[in-house]
């Protein structure tokens, strides 16, 4: 039989063709004009004051850029004028579900008049310490109902299932405590208004604009509600102490991640769809306005927020098809990150994978690593 010839023009077409992601890859996120991009660079730098430095002691790094985070995003001063104020929780009717586990709508008062909604979700024949998943949503304002699986209506049902978004029904099916709390500012139960449209009709944002002119911000809000919810599961009779995750897609992300560096009590953080830089290479601001920290570039970035979580386990997970988010920059955060976890000696608590599709949850790359954290 003759031998077929060599097209040397194929090989050099499939040459071409191979190097096609690394191009697209190389791609400006976006761009800006000549000027712009040099003004954005010279004051995106930032003074980075607590920039990681594997020079200096770890604990005594932390303890420093901890403090200067909580006063950065005015939680420090949420905690001086919010001083006395006990949170109450109410408790309201448990519904059984399948056998399965019970879900309870609750509420806490986290700061005098402001009541945080929550679902309180607990497998069914316990008896023993369990660990807690606490689950912040982002920007969907029926996210407390969406995670927790109590859904207002079947289309509803469809819409989360179908992106795997019931993340704290699906940890009570695991055997896992799990509250779904509302997030303030993105959940209808507290939206901040916004009359007249003034701040672009995104009660968000007014949310943001509101806070800043307060002395603090959405973040220090959100992370103050976080915080209450967990002292009040740390003493829940069957919450395991140790074993405190937090999870959150998108603004529920931003959440997970600002909290965990705060909060030494959680000892498993698993951020979806948000950890990244600060700015892209190009100085584009990746989240949205009411997750902004004035002043953040001053502090130092998300590499930082990374290093106040080590050693303590951490799962960043993200979607190659996200297109709020640029792979190179998430992937050159996740290795420094990955660096500062390999110093300490703890290579195997931190991971970062891609999951196949968009902008959501991530249950098949999420669970092994939770499982395995909390063993």
């Amino acid at each position: 039989m003759k031998k077929a010839k060599k097209n040397p023009y194929t090989l050099i077409v499939f040459l071409l063709l191979s190097q096609l992601p690394g191009l697209c890859q190389d791609k400006p996120f976006v761009t800006y004009p000549d000027n712009i991009s040099t003004y954005l660079k010279r004051i995106q730098k930032g003074d980075q004051k607590y920039k990681y430095s594997k020079n200096k002691n770890h604990y005594d790094w932390q303890n420093e850029a901890r403090t200067a985070l909580i006063e950065l995003i005015g939680l420090k001063a949420m905690s001086i004028k919010l001083k006395g104020h006990e949170p109450s929780v109410k408790l309201g009717k448990k519904e059984e579900v399948g056998g399965k586990f019970s879900r309870t709508l609750c509420q806490i008062e986290t700061e005098p008049g402001i009541n945080v909604p929550f679902y309180l979700l607990v497998p069914s024949n316990t008896n023993k310490k369990t660990p807690l998943i606490i689950c912040p949503h982002g920007h969907d304002t029926e996210g407390l109902h969406s995670y927790s699986g109590s859904y207002l209506n079947d289309d509803h049902r469809k819409k989360i299932t179908a992106r795997k978004g019931n993340i704290a029904e699906q940890a009570a099916l695991r055997g896992m405590i799990a509250i779904a709390p509302a997030t303030r500012g993105l959940a209808n139960e507290l939206l901040v208004p916004d009359p007249k449209g003034r701040h672009g009709s995104r009660p968000c944002r007014a949310q943001f604009m509101h806070c800043i002119i307060s002395g603090r911000t959405p973040t220090a809000e959100r992370v103050w509600d976080m915080q209450k919810i967990i002292d009040w599961a740390w003493n829940h009779p069957l919450v395991d102490q140790r074993k405190i995750v937090m999870t959150g897609n998108s603004g529920g992300g931003v959440l997970t991640a600002y909290a965990a560096a705060i909060d030494n009590r959680i000892s498993v953080a698993v951020p979806s769809c948000s950890f990244t830089s600060v700015t892209s290479s190009e100085g584009f601001i990746f989240h949205c306005d009411c997750c902004a920290v004035p002043g953040i570039r001053d502090w130092g970035d998300w590499t930082e927020l990374g290093a106040l979580i080590a050693p303590r386990s951490l799962l960043i997970v993200h979607g190659v098809h996200d297109g709020l988010h640029n792979r190179k920059d998430v992937e050159n955060t996740a290795s420094k990150i990955r660096n500062i976890y390999h110093g300490l000696g703890s290579l195997n608590r931190m991971k970062m994978e891609w999951g196949n599709s968009g902008h959501q949850f991530y249950p098949e790359i999420m669970w092994p690593f939770i499982e395995r954290s909390l063993r």
